[in-house]
């Protein structure tokens, strides 16, 4: 056995908010509706390396809500070899800042950096001192190479693909990791490192409740997406048998839940119904919710998820407008997702549209559009961004060079992403206090009506889920008022 110690690490935000980091490819919300997920990634992370014999440890300091100097503390008080960090354009100057205050303490620890950010831009990353390694694409098998090799000495860092180092002062990337292709292979999450902080997500029915991932890669081209940056376009997934087998162990560890991670779980219906018909083939009891795409589901497949304990599914509706809707390439129709909408409506399963405003062609026209289409196909509830440009996109691509950027991307702090319009002048001709205007809109006229409130009272069936939905939505107007009060400012 290595004595080789490795911290998977989940920094803190700069505010101390939480910040949901539960996959690879992406960090969002700043704690919106009191969201707060479980770091799915890392766990999976720690299941490999534990395979490996080494000694593990992770730290959630985003979820258990920790500011910088707990956290560093702490991480001194473990002093490990190795530092794993999954970050993200949106948080990645606050994780350099906290790994450098880290290396302040413990100089001898190596730093590992993973995710979307560090895949599209390696040398940049690299141009951080205090990153000594990254990995490029799925880091899962890699992460495991890479230290056993340095364990070595790491003379043969070069065999690895999907790496980044320094030689002699200069920077080598081995290309990108190769896509792991048969899933079934990775051990499950390992739930048993994630610490026992407020996981909170509005839309679970029963708690406590975790996160899955059952496939990768996705076959659409939309031009803003930044998961196919690390997982590539070609779908990959986990049998039923093997998605079902970890459904147990979650129950067989006390979980009541799940929300599965995948971009689109109903792509494959053969697939979907059969996860469905296996877990009623158990008996297993449990309650689900998944993300979706409006053209990947029909009346046979929301039938089966129906029985087999689905009760929410979360769509990329993103624009009441087909035109926006072409400009991101997301090859849906507006009837299509009129639809799906109607078709769970039908079979009691709950829906929410996710919309981005400040799209490439975005129109004053079009923004009322997409606030009056959301109420029409009568979604339980609707989330509102402001469209963001990632590296490695082809939205980045095509704005690239208009934008500017500061090398340490502190430009896409997390506090100036999905909620202001800052990167919306070069992706659009709105001004961005129009954007500003209707974003703050959109939320009082989805949110505020008197018959949607009134329909959310009566829909509750406990007093238990009407408080889990008054946390959220508390959280949600306190998010609305200060973010009115933060635009009228500026």
């Amino acid at each position: 056995m290595s004595n080789a110690k490795v911290l998977l690490l989940n920094p803190p935000s700069k505010h101390g908010v939480a910040v949901v980091r539960d996959t690879f490819y992406g960090c969002w919300c700043k704690g919106r509706a009191g969201y707060n997920w479980p770091p799915l990634s890392l766990a999976i992370l720690g299941a490999v390396l534990k395979e490996s014999d080494f000694n593990v440890s992770l730290l959630d300091a985003s979820g258990l809500k920790w500011d910088y100097e707990k956290t560093i503390s702490e991480v001194g008080k473990e002093n490990p070899d190795y530092i794993v960090v999954n970050s993200a354009t949106i948080t990645f100057s606050s994780d350099v800042e906290v790994v450098r205050k880290i290396k302040g303490i413990i100089p001898d620890v190596k730093v590992i950096f993973l995710g979307t950010h560090v895949t599209a831009l390696p040398e940049q990353t690299m141009d951080e001192k205090a990153i000594d390694f990254i990995i490029l694409g799925e880091p899962d098998l890699v992460l495991r190479d890479m230290i056993i090799e340095l364990e070595k000495g790491g003379n043969n860092l070069g065999r690895i693909r999907g790496i980044g180092y320094r030689e002699n002062g200069k920077v080598v990337i081995t290309g990108k990791a190769d896509p792991i292709m048969n899933l079934d292979e990775l051990p499950f999450a390992d739930r048993s490192l994630i610490p026992d902080a407020e996981y909170f997500n509005p839309f679970a029915e029963r708690l406590p409740y975790t996160t899955m991932l059952t496939s990768r890669g996705c076959p659409f081209k939309c031009i803003y997406c930044s998961s196919v940056i690390l997982y590539g376009h070609k779908f990959r997934a986990r049998s039923p048998g093997n998605v079902v087998d970890e459904i147990e162990q979650c129950l067989n560890q006390g979980y009541k839940e799940i929300f599965f991670r995948d971009e689109t779980f109903t792509f494959g219906k053969k697939r979907t119904v059969g996860i469905c018909k296996e877990i009623l083939d158990r008996g297993l009891d449990i309650t689900w919710m998944v993300n979706s795409r409006v053209d990947t589901v029909s009346e046979e497949t929301l039938q089966w998820m129906k029985k087999a304990g689905c009760h929410l599914i979360k769509f990329g509706v993103e624009s009441g407008s087909q035109e926006i809707l072409n400009n991101l390439r997301k090859g849906i129709t507006i009837e299509q997702t009129k639809k799906a909408f109607a078709l769970c409506k039908k079979y009691g399963i709950e829906t929410v549209a996710h919309m981005m405003f400040g799209n490439p062609g975005e129109t004053e026209e079009t923004l009322k559009k997409s606030i009056e289409f959301v109420k029409e196909i009568d979604a339980d509830y609707a989330s509102f961004n402001i469209t963001t440009p990632y590296p490695g996109t082809e939205l980045w691509d095509s704005i690239e060079s208009k934008m500017g950027i500061k090398e340490d991307f502190s430009a896409y702090d997390i506090e100036k992403t999905l909620e202001t319009a800052y990167f919306s002048k070069y992706i659009c001709d709105l001004p961005e206090g129009m954007l500003l205007k209707y974003y703050d809109k959109a939320y009082r006229d989805f949110y505020f009506r008197p018959g949607y409130i009134l329909k959310r009272m009566l829909k509750r069936g406990s007093a238990r889920d009407f408080c889990r939905m008054a946390k959220a939505g508390l959280s949600l107007v306190s998010f609305n008022v200060k973010n009115t009060f933060m635009h009228k400012k500026n």
